[in-house]
This record gives C-alpha cells, structure tokens and sequence, in this order.
C-alpha cells in the first residue's frame, strides 16, 4: 500500500494525532460542568446582589445548555464570562 518507509512514517503521525485529538476531546468537554460548580460556589460564598446573581446564573445556564449542545468553546466563554463577573463583584 505504502511505497516508502517516509510514507508509513508519516501514516503513523497521522494516525497518532487522529487519536490523540480524539481521546483529549471528551477531556476538554468536561471542563465546563467544574467551571460551572465553580460559578454556583462563588454565588454560594458571596455576597452579591440579586441582579448580578440574577445575570451570573443566567451565564452559567447559557454555558452549560452550549456544553450540552456540543459547542464546548463557546461555552467555555460564557462560563469564563460569569466567573469573571463574579471576581468584579464589588
């Protein structure tokens, strides 16, 4: 199938970053739902007020129906989002 020795090398390399990126995808999946626990512990400890809270749950809800759809990154965006609302509360 292979002419060269260069060709299987270079299958090989292929093969292993197809499975590489396949084993770290649900990996990276699983980062939302800590950054969303993360969120809820920070509106347990804080005190903020109800229209933050209101705002930051709303966020976290909207990352987590992302994550659930498949659209990781734009969850994990979201989710950054509320954690960063959370750090500026005042």
């Amino acid at each position: 199938m292979f002419d060269t020795h260069r060709e299987v090398h270079i299958m090989k390399w292929i093969a292993l970053a197809v499975t590489s990126t396949l084993l770290a995808t649900p990996a990276l999946a699983a980062h939302c739902p800590m950054d969303a626990a993360a969120v809820e512990a920070g509106l347990a400890k804080m005190e903020v007020s109800e229209e933050l809270e209101t705002e930051v749950t709303a966020l976290k809800d909207e990352g987590m129906a992302l994550h659930e759809a498949g659209s990781h990154d734009e969850a994990e965006a979201k989710l950054a989002e509320a954690m960063r609302k959370l750090l500026t509360a005042e």
